[in-house]
């Protein structure tokens, strides 16, 4: 088998994790007919400042600019004098990224790529993270990448020269820009940006599967936004599912980076998280983590951003939303112990992790929440030999391990016998998704959190039969389906659901609902 394939069957499938990317931006070279110095591309910038062929001259003499002369934001071209401004909020400095390219010169392979029409000249700005900024912690390791828009301002005479001044605009940022009085739309290329990251992923899309066979993966459960924090805009979170990582979002995120009333409205999160544990266990990792970075952004919970989430999930990732946004009251204490966890002999973490891990309170900044092939009361498949192979193969994360050890050998027979599993670490992810599993046959009929909208986007596969003996192969209806949700969506495809059209048009209907 070549190296960097990986195939192993689980759960009734065959899953293949390859180092390749999911996207990627390949540079196409600048014809020698158009090749220009920095007066010769400010120029023809000039000519028709921010539209058509200036676009493109503008786009070129920032890049070119970025590259000769480094972060100087003044100096002089053919006579007139430059200037790039940075004051205001979604406005970069030239020295924020490490090279700026030109999006007219760019090709995306591997996925589609969206324009967003406006004036300005699209940009895409790259820079490694180094979490130069406290922020940039929260944001993807592989590397930051934004689309920039660069937008031509005249200013006027000065010591006799006429002046320009360049702004670089965040496109997630700003829609419009106001140019000599004047309001506008402004164009952004953010598939270019997105295809930028992609391509930098490949560890990641091996992760995908590698990390499920060992106790301690390489990446850590995370949080990461996906572009600058915006405190206007709603936290739009997307939680991945079994053998997936956030890499499963890409078609996705680029089709809301290319809506501009999705850009106005949402900010896209992602969440990772090693999927070789039973879903709870991220489920508490991601309830800290959210509570966390809301206060690291906004201390004083006040912004817009802190009072309104909406979770996007796949597959396992809805039960993984359920540590979010249900109400367990003693339902687990009572259904995995034989005694109340308060009598149990613990050291003061392992019983603050307990009562983390049995006891919350629904998030009450979560609004909504849209379900995509989620297996709310397990597959079938996990009781299949194929699944027993998936829990022989898969290594939940030491620390899981460790935790439930811990508390088995100080407490002799206090698991129940249907959680006795948790006491040796034997309970993985695809052993907790058995309709046999009490987790999952406690989980879907607790209570939500109030005013949260719940959505189900289900796949049939377009087989031909009564939908409630139908399956998208993985999961049957009869566990997708919940009683009592805002829509149920019925889509003619397998379990991959994500990238369907009818997937896509649905997420995007209730995304856009009050």
């Amino acid at each position: 088998m070549p190296v960097g394939l990986t195939l192993v069957v689980v759960a009734g499938f065959f899953f293949v994790s390859c180092a390749s990317a999911p996207a990627r931006l390949v540079r196409t070279p600048v014809p020698l007919s158009e090749k220009r110095n920095l007066a010769h591309l400010l120029g023809e910038a000039l000519e028709t400042p921010n539209e058509g062929g200036s676009a493109t001259a503008l786009g070129r003499f920032v890049a070119a600019w970025r590259k000769e002369r480094g972060t100087e934001s003044t100096g002089e071209v053919g006579g007139i004098e430059v200037r790039f401004a940075t004051n205001g909020p979604g406005r970069y400095e030239l020295a924020y990224f490490d090279e700026i390219l030109a999006s007219a010169d760019l090709e995306v392979k591997g996925m589609a790529r969206h324009r967003r029409a406006g004036i300005g000249a699209p940009l895409v700005g790259i820079r490694k993270n180094e979490s130069r900024e406290p922020i940039e912690r929260h944001f993807p390791p592989e590397a930051i990448t934004r689309p920039v828009t660069a937008v031509l301002h005249e200013a006027g005479m000065k010591s006799g020269r006429p002046q320009v001044r360049i702004e670089l605009l965040c496109a997630h940022h700003h829609g419009e820009v106001k140019v000599a009085g004047r309001i506008h739309p402004l164009a952004a290329e953010p598939s270019a940006a997105l295809a930028a990251l992609l391509a930098r992923t490949r560890e990641l899309k091996r992760g995908e599967f590698q990390h499920l066979l060992t106790a301690a993966p390489e990446r850590q459960p995370k949080l990461y936004l996906m572009e600058p924090y915006d405190p206007r805009k709603e936290p739009l979170l997307m939680i991945h599912g079994l053998l997936d990582s956030p890499l499963k979002w890409a078609q996705l995120t680029n089709e809301l980076f290319a809506d501009p009333e999705m850009m106005r409205r949402y900010q896209v999160w992602h969440f990772l998280y090693n999927t070789s544990a039973p879903a709870l266990y991220p489920g508490r990792i991601l309830r800290g983590q959210l509570r966390d970075v809301r206060r690291e952004l906004d201390p004083g919970l006040d912004d817009p951003a802190s009072r309104r989430t909406t979770l996007v999930t796949h597959s396992m990732g809805g039960i993984v939303a359920r540590g979010l946004i249900t109400d367990p009251g003693r339902a687990f204490e009572k259904a995995a112990f034989t005694r109340p966890i308060a009598s149990l002999d613990l050291s003061a973490e392992d019983r603050a992790m307990l009562n983390d891990a049995f006891f919350w309170k629904p998030d009450p900044t979560v609004r909504r929440v849209i379900f995509i092939a989620v297996p709310h009361r397990g597959s079938d498949l996990a009781d299949r030999w194929t699944g027993r192979l998936g829990q022989r193969l898969f290594q939940p994360p030491g620390e899981f391990r460790a935790f439930y050890e811990r508390v088995s050998t100080a407490n002799p027979g206090a698991f129940t016998e249907a959680y006795e599993a948790l006491g040796t670490g034997q309970l993985d992810s695809v052993g907790a998704l058995s309709p046999s599993q009490p987790t999952l046959r406690i989980l879907p009929d607790l209570p939500v959190g109030k005013g949260i909208m719940l959505h189900s986007i289900i796949g049939d596969r377009g087989r031909p039969g009564p939908l409630e003996a139908s399956s998208d192969g993985v999961v049957a209806y009869w566990s997708s389906h919940l009683e009592g949700v805002a829509s149920e969506k019925i889509v003619p495809v397998d379990h991959s659901a994500v990238d369907h059209p009818g997937t896509v048009a649905e997420v995007r209907r209730i995304l856009l609902l009050p």
